[in-house]
């Protein structure tokens, strides 16, 4: 870790024997480092931007200070975390593999969780997250947001990312997923009436996170209510049935993201606890078109998270990290059985 206290001290007035650093085992993109200062009480988040996913780090830090600004004028009740700068004023350490680093605050006896515990977890973060989008959406009016990953949410281009990858994809790959692709396949229109919706114009463009997991909500350690909304790398303006999905998507899943074994790993409770909370600040806020496809987009936003694993596991691995050979293909075969446990479940 000796590497890590070296970047680290150059956010903060100290010497590197000074700090302890441990990882914090938690998301698919960047990695995380909980900073400690020894025999003291600051501790501060140390994270590195994945570039290769993340090009432009600063439309990151830009686009979380518009974001904080606006809740805070708004009266935003939960904590907003801040980018530290280093010693020299910047907002990024730049390593030997020219990755950035950047420096966060961390907000005391907070715990994140990667799989809601009880229906209550799943409405408490989905009630936080409700109440980020209604004082963002409603009080604060349109702000620039630089997009920070081009087509994130662009369901035709994923789409046709796994068309192409079914022509390209490694011939071992496309044998061993072939079960899979033939479920896929029968699900295939699923996204055309999401697509006709955003192509039409009749779903309203917010601001969204557009990264709603459970493991963005940060929690209080042991009462478990919902403190803060983290990672606003993704933030941009879309439609805020993506973030339903997604939440959703994360919030009902019983099991491990990259487990294949459980046949059917969709719970009900959670879901509609999920909802419950969604809905909680955003009933009389959103417009009928958004309420009547909320259950639909649970089941497109897995559906394509199903594409976007499958995709990247016949492509060989380019996006998600991945610690075996074969987890891109298990993490698609979760995300479906997801789907299909929804589809069964809701409509």
């Amino acid at each position: 870790m000796e590497e890590l206290q070296v970047i680290a001290v150059q956010f903060l007035p100290n010497r590197p024997d000074e700090l302890s650093v441990q990882p914090i085992e938690s998301g698919l993109i960047n990695k995380t480092f909980l900073v400690a200062v020894k025999h003291t009480p600051d501790r501060y988040v140390l994270q590195r931007v994945n570039s290769h996913i993340f090009s432009n780090p600063d439309a990151i830090v830009a686009n979380a200070g518009r974001v904080h600004a606006l809740l805070a004028d708004s009266g935003y009740p939960l904590e907003l975390f801040r980018f530290l700068k280093t010693n020299a004023g910047a907002y990024h350490v730049y390593d030997a593999g020219g990755f950035p680093w950047r420096m966060l605050t961390h907000v005391e006896n907070s715990a994140t969780f990667d799989k809601a515990r009880s229906p209550e977890m799943a409405r408490q973060g989905a009630t936080a997250f409700s109440l980020f989008y209604r004082h963002l959406n409603e009080n604060g009016g349109p702000i620039h947001l630089t997009p920070t990953i081009p087509d994130f949410i662009n369901f035709r281009k994923r789409v046709c990312d796994y068309l192409l990858s079914l022509e390209t994809g490694r011939a071992e790959r496309l044998e061993k997923a072939s079960l899979l692709l033939a479920a896929v396949q029968s699900n295939i229109g699923l996204p055309d009436k999401w697509i006709d919706l955003l192509d039409t114009g009749k779903l309203p463009q917010r601001i969204i996170h557009a990264d709603p997991k459970i493991s963005n909500v940060l929690f209080q350690a042991t009462q478990h209510t919902a403190l803060a909304i983290i990672d606003l790398d993704t933030v941009m303006h879309g439609t805020l049935l993506y973030d339903f999905g997604d939440m959703a998507r994360s919030y009902c899943n019983t099991t491990a993201e990259d487990d294949a074994t459980v046949t059917s790993p969709f719970d009900l409770d959670l879901y509609q606890a999920t909802k419950a909370g969604f809905l909680s600040h955003l009933e009389d806020f959103l417009e009928p078109v958004e309420l009547e496809n909320l259950d639909y987009s649970a089941q497109v936003v897995v559906f394509i998270q199903c594409l976007r694993f499958l995709t990247d596991y016949l492509n060989g691995d380019t996006y998600y990290q991945v610690a075996y050979p074969e987890q891109n293909l298990d993490r698609a075969t979760n995300q479906f059985r997801l789907f299909a446990g929804m589809n069964r479940a809701v409509l």
